[in-house]
Parts: structure tokens; sequence; C-alpha cells
């Protein structure tokens, strides 16, 4: 099947280029480009340069992007700067100007100069109007320094969320740790040079093996691609695009588990908090689209009874936060596969998710299940369960506060010898570089922003090392919990250290959070990038921002991340801390002030 993805193809052409309008609708639409990359003033001789700031404008002559007419599609070069002089930032300031009046949506500087602190400089002033196109800096990406050097120029403008890249890779450039650090950059567009392609046997240009993955993994990242010209070249452009046309439709298409998330790719969402609200039935609808979690669910609950079956006949499984009810569904068919009969309860304090339970019980389970409307840390049975199962895990594993609701589960539902499914969850970490979640988090306006976490589909990211575990819950000997008196939820609070080895240079701009959980012995979930259940959709990972990015200078450097989980009444919280070198986030969210889970 032929894949449905969408990639920009654009051309930089080789100057001069006398009229844009000329160019688009000539040879641009001929060559079959999206857009085009061409330099706003028709030449930079410096005594043109003299004349347009004597007399305050340009002059139609002047100009290769002489009207609004093909604004859309174009992207507008500056004119090379000189540093420090005058002139030079009178004339960039006169096409930024320009390129505003006529529509230009960008505008890309030139390369990174010698003089760092002048061309940021240069940057920032470019980026002082707020309304104005946004900036992306040229980079070659083997060129000496080239993420350092982009690295200080964004620091300097503040990370500005409309200073981005248009990355130019180098004819033999793959995929490396450095490369994929760019991932995490805000890149705009990747140029493609012509001498990056070699003619196949009938001499039509292609890409090597290396470059092919190289460039496929890039069209997964939302960028547009520009092809340069050469005068070496024995390729046209249109060779070239239609080249590239014919990487994007051979591209797999994507599976329905990806096509069900793609969606929610760096979308910043907050934690649910299922005990103070009550889930909406589309919530719910969504999470029971995820085949593989149940089907891990059945198996463990297909072992738990039988185990459960070998010492005694009449079995009791509980399901305590049923929801509408597929657990309990999954339940009644593990016994049938057991050849077993059990008694099953389903217990839900959403008194809209009742309805949907009974309903099911009648048409579906036929009377089969005994379904109870209550917290499942206060109701007390007659009789207790042999098998408790629940899905109350959240991104992090414990961030849905499942120890506490199991503490009063297991106290009052579950028999000394009972079951627990899943018998105990570990939350995992890693250091993470995202300019993108970075960002986003940063313009919902306030610094308490940066102290919340949220839960995200990360993509456009560099995890910059192996997730690493944080604690674990167990529930693998069900006993009730000793209450400590100045605190009754003590023995659930955590707190770890852990040491990370940055993959390559980079900012810091988080954490990535993570959870696996054994279900039963041999039945396991995660959402650790290591070890992810194939196809399971139900969990994206946390991100924990840091209100000030901190940089990790090369490979190798040590990363030190703190981490605390602590109650105080009602109320459940993370705090964390990450230290680079010798700097430091100092600590997030202390005593819960800005985010905390209610009970």
């Amino acid at each position: 099947m032929l894949s449905s993805r969408r990639v920009s193809i654009g051309v930089e052409p080789l100057p001069p280029i006398p009229d844009a309008d000329v160019f688009v609708n000539g040879d641009m639409i001929r060559e079959g480009a999206d857009f085009a990359i061409l330099p706003i003033l028709y030449t930079y001789e410096s005594e043109i340069s003299d004349k347009v700031l004597e007399c305050g404008h340009f002059v139609p002559e002047n100009l290769t992007i002489k009207s609004s007419e093909s604004s859309y599609c174009l992207l507008g070069k500056t004119s090379p700067w000189v540093d420090n002089i005058p002139s030079s930032e009178a004339l960039v300031a006169k096409e930024m100007e320009y390129a505003g009046y006529t529509g230009l949506k960008s505008v890309v500087a030139p390369e990174i100069g010698k003089d760092i602190a002048s061309y940021g400089r240069q940057l920032y002033k470019m980026l002082a109007n707020e309304s104005g196109p946004d900036v992306l800096v040229r980079i070659r990406s083997g060129s000496e320094n080239a993420w350092h050097n982009w690295n200080r120029v964004r620091m300097m403008c503040n990370h500005s969320v409309r200073l981005q890249v248009l990355l130019e890779l180098d004819s033999d450039a793959h995929m490396t740790t450095g490369m994929q650090q760019w991932i995490a950059e805000p890149v705009r567009v990747v140029v493609l040079p012509a001498d990056m392609f070699v003619p196949n046997a009938s001499c039509y240009p292609v890409l090597l093996r290396a470059q092919q993955a190289l460039v496929k993994k890039w069209m997964d990242h939302d960028v547009a691609f520009a092809v340069q010209q050469s005068q070496n070249s024995e390729f046209t452009h249109g060779d070239l695009i239609r080249y590239l046309r014919h990487m994007v439709e051979s591209l797999p298409e994507r599976d329905s588990a990806c096509l069900a998330t793609e969606e929610y790719r760096d979308v910043l969402q907050s934690p649910l908090q299922p005990l103070m609200d009550h889930l909406e039935s589309v919530t719910y609808e969504t999470f029971e689209q995820d085949e593989p979690k149940y089907a891990h669910y059945e198996e463990a609950m297909k072992r738990a009874i039988t185990e459960v079956a070998a010492r005694k006949s009449a079995i009791v499984l509980m399901v305590v936060g049923a929801g509408r009810g597929p657990l309990v569904s999954r339940a009644l068919h593990a016994a049938r596969r057991a050849g077993q009969s059990v008694r099953v309860f389903a217990l839900e304090k959403n008194p809209s998710a009742l309805v949907e339970l009974h309903r099911k019980n009648a048409t579906l389970w036929l009377g089969a299940v005994t379904i109870v409307h209550a917290d499942m840390r206060q109701w007390q049975p007659a009789e207790r369960a042999d098998i408790l199962v629940s899905e109350l895990l959240g991104s992090f594993g414990d961030n849905e506060l499942s120890p506490e609701c199991l503490d009063g589960a297991i106290e009052h539902l579950a028999a000394s010898d009972c079951i627990c499914i899943p018998r105990r969850y570990t939350a995992y970490v890693a250091p993470l570089s995202s300019a993108l979640l970075f960002c986003r988090a940063r313009e919902y306006s306030g610094k308490h922003h940066l102290e919340t976490p949220y839960v995200v589909n990360i993509h456009k990211a560099n995890v910059l090392a192996d997730a690493l575990p944080v604690w674990t819950f167990s529930h693998e000997s069900p006993v009730a919990p000793t209450r400590l008196p100045w605190s009754a939820n003590a023995h659930n609070d955590r707190s770890s250290s852990i040491e990370f080895s940055a993959s390559c240079a980079s900012m810091v701009h988080g954490l990535a959070g993570y959870f696996d959980a054994e279900l039963y012995p041999g039945v396991e979930l995660s959402i650790c990038p290591a070890t992810h259940t194939v196809d399971m959709h139900s969990w994206f990972p946390m991100y924990f921002p840091i209100q000030r990015p901190l940089m990790a200078e090369a490979a190798e450097t040590k990363i030190n991340v703190h981490m605390w989980r602590r109650s105080a009444g009602a109320r459940t919280w993370y705090e964390w801390c990450v230290d680079v070198g010798g700097d430091s986030s100092g600590i997030h969210n202390i005593n819960g002030h800005e985010f905390w889970i209610g009970q």
C-alpha cells in the first residue's frame, strides 16, 4: 500500500535569480517543487547596499522577491553579514522589514560566523518584532562545533520559539548520536546537496543506503526538504524531487497503533486524576481500544485462576476500578480458558460508568457478574478476593495513586493468600533533550508550568541515556499497610538519586518518565523504550520539565537526577532536580506547591 504521508519538498537554486515570481511560475512548478529558497536581494554588491541605505528603501532592480504574489511558497535569504558593521546591520533590518511587508513567513540567516556574540545579537534584533517572520539559522551538519555554535546563539536569544534551523546535510551524512540531537532541535528545513545523490544502473538519482535511512528518519519528523542545485551535478532539480517523492510513497503505511497516537505527538496533556475526577465515557473508550494491554491482562488472569484452582474450588475474582468493564469481560474469558468456575465482582465508584456495567451484565455477561457501586478503599464484603485485578497504572506507574488505592483494597478485600494483578510496577526516568517540549511548557505563561509533569507522546526529542529505575511498588505478598502516627501514607513515599552519562553534547530540557509492570510471573507490560510492549498505546511517557535548560558539554557528561514521591493529607506529589556538571536546575514542585494528585 502506498504511503499517505505528505512531505513538502522545495528547491534552492543557484543565484542569480532575477525575479522570484517568474521562477515560481516557471522552473519551480515545472520541477514539481512545493517551495523555493531565494535571496531577498538580487545582488549583494556593496555599492547597491550603500544606495539602498542612502535612499532608505529598495528599488525593484535590487530585488529578487519583488512582490507578495509568491510569498506563500518562498523562504527569503538575507544578505551576508559583516560582523559589527553598522551598514550591514542596517541592511538586514531593511530586509526583515521588507520580508514582513511581502508576507514572507520565514527568512534564512547565513551561517554562524566567527564572532558568535555579534551574530547572536543580530539574530535577537531580527526577532525583536514579535509579528515578524521566523528566522532560520543555516547550519551545515558537518561543520566544526555546529551544534555548540547553534546552542550558543539559541541561548543568547532566550530560546525563542521563532528561532529555528535550516540544516544542510553533508553528502556523506548518516544517522549518529550527534544527528539524533538535531532531531531534538527546532529543525524546519533539511537541505540535501546535489552531490549526496548518485546515479543508479539506469542513471537515475538515488541515495546510498546510509543516506536513505537518514532521510527516512527525517521524513518522520515533520520537516520540509530542499534540494540544492550544484553546477557540477548531472541531475536536474526535477530528477531529485521525483526521487524524493518516490521515497515518500514507498514508506511503509503506518500501523493502527501509530495512527491512533500520531495526532498526540509532542502534545502536552495534564495527567489524569481518576480519584478526584470521574472519567468520561470517551476516555474509557480510548483505553479499551488497546488490544495488547488487555490480552496481557487476560493471560495473567488465566494463570492466576489456574494457580488458585490448584488449592481451592470456589474462586473469587474482584476487578476494582472496573470502568466500563473491559477487564471484567477478559476475566470471564480467562476463566473459560482455564476451565474453572469463578465468581466475578466488578467495583466502580463512577456512577455514570455503573450504567454501562449494568447494561453489559444484562446483555453480554448474562448476570454472571456481581456489580458493586463502591470505593475499593472502603467497601467491606462478606467474602474476600482470591484474585484482585486493577488497571490503576499511570504513565509513571504510580502517578494515578495505584499504591494508595490498593492499600485500602488489600486491607478490606483481599484474602491472606490473594494474588494481585499487577503484582509489582517500577517507575523509570531518563534525561531528555527537546526544544519543542520545553518551549511548549514555557508557553503556558508562568514558571509554574515548568514545575508540572505532563503526559506526552514524545517524538521530536533525544533521550540522552537509557532509562533507569527510580522506585518500585510491590503487591506480591498482600498485607495491610502499617500506618504511622504522623503520616498515614508515609510507607508510599519514595526517593531516589540516579547518575546518567549523556550520549552526546546536548541541552537537558527535563526528564522522560516511563514504567514497567509485572502482572503475573512471566506476563509483563512496559512503556520503556528498550522493552516497550509491542503495539500497546494506552500510556504515553511522562515529561518532567525543568525551568532552565542545562548544558551537557560533551558525550559522557554526568547527569544526576534526584526524585522524591511525597504525600501529606489527601495529596501526593513528585519533586525533581537535575544536576549537570556544576550546574543545577534546583528542586521543582517543592511540597507539591504547583502540582499534586488528589486522593
